[in-house]
C-alpha cells in the first residue's frame, strides 16, 4: 500500500450515455472507444479549495500531457511532506517547525504560505485542480534554489532532522540516499503540478 500521482492536461467534460452504469463493462467498453484517456474527477470534501477550477465529473484528455509516479509508502510520502514542509519554514520563512506549524496555519486561516496547497493536503486521495496546480508549480520554481540549499545544508552538516514531527521517531542525520530521494521526488512533483496546470489535475489514488 502506498501513494500514486496521476497528472494529465487539457481535460474536457465528456457526456456519459444515461443507460451506461459506471464501472460496469459497457463503461469499459465505452471507454475504451472514446479518442483520448477518460478520468472521473471527484473532490474531497476535506479539502475542496485544491480542486478549484475543475468541477466533479468526467473528463477526457484527448492531447493533453501526463505522468504518474510513486510519492511513496503512506508513511514515507509524509516523511517527504514534511521534510518539505521544514525546507519551506527554515529555507524560506526563516522560522523552525514543520507540517504540523503549517497546519495549524491553515487551521488559523492563512494559506498563503509556500507549498501550503500540496502540505495541507490529503496523503492518500484527492484532486488537485488546475488552479491549486498552477500556484504550486509556481512555488516549486520560484523556491527550488532555498529548499535545496536548506536539505544541502541539514545534509552536510549532519544534523539530526525529524523524520515524522507527528510520530515518536528520533530525528536522525540525513543520510545520502535520503537527501537524492528527496530531490527526485521533487522533480517529480514539479513535474506533475507543471502539467495539471494546463487545465488538468493531480490525483491522488
Amino acid at each position: 500500500m502506498g501513494l500514486d500521482i496521476t497528472a494529465v492536461s487539457k481535460l474536457e467534460p465528456i457526456e456519459v450515455p444515461e443507460d451506461i452504469e459506471q464501472w460496469s463493462d459497457e463503461w469499459y467498453d465505452w471507454e475504451v472507444e472514446q479518442d483520448g484517456d477518460v478520468y472521473n474527477v471527484w473532490s474531497s470534501p476535506n479539502f475542496p479549495e485544491q480542486a478549484e477550477g475543475m468541477e466533479d465529473g468526467t473528463y477526457i484528455s484527448r492531447d493533453g500531457q501526463h505522468t504518474g509516479f510513486r510519492a511513496g509508502s503512506y508513511s514515507g510520502y509524509g516523511t517527504w511532506r514534511d521534510w518539505l514542509a521544514q525546507a519551506t519554514m527554515g529555507g524560506i520563512l526563516s522560522k523552525s517547525g514543520g507540517a504540523e506549524s503549517m497546519w495549524d496555519s491553515a487551521d488559523s486561516g492563512d494559506y498563503g504560505l509556500p507549498f501550503m496547497e500540496l502540505i495541507n493536503f490529503s496523503d492518500a486521495e484527492g484532486v488537485i485542480g488546475p488552479v491549486a496546480s498552477k500556484k504550486l508549480y509556481g512555488d516549486f520554481r520560484r523556491y527550488e534554489n532555498d529548499v535545496m540549499d536548506w536539505m544541502d545544508r541539514i545534509y552536510l552538516s549532519r544534523t539530526p532532522i525529524d523524520t515524522n514531527s507527528w510520530r515518536d521517531n528520533e530525528p536522525k542525520p540525513l543520510d545520502k540516499g535520503d537527501f537524492e530521494w528527496f530531490q527526485r521526488q521533487y522533480q517529480e512533483w514539479k513535474n506533475a503540478f507543471r502539467i495539471a496546470s494546463d487545465n488538468g489535475i493531480v490525483m491522488f489514488h
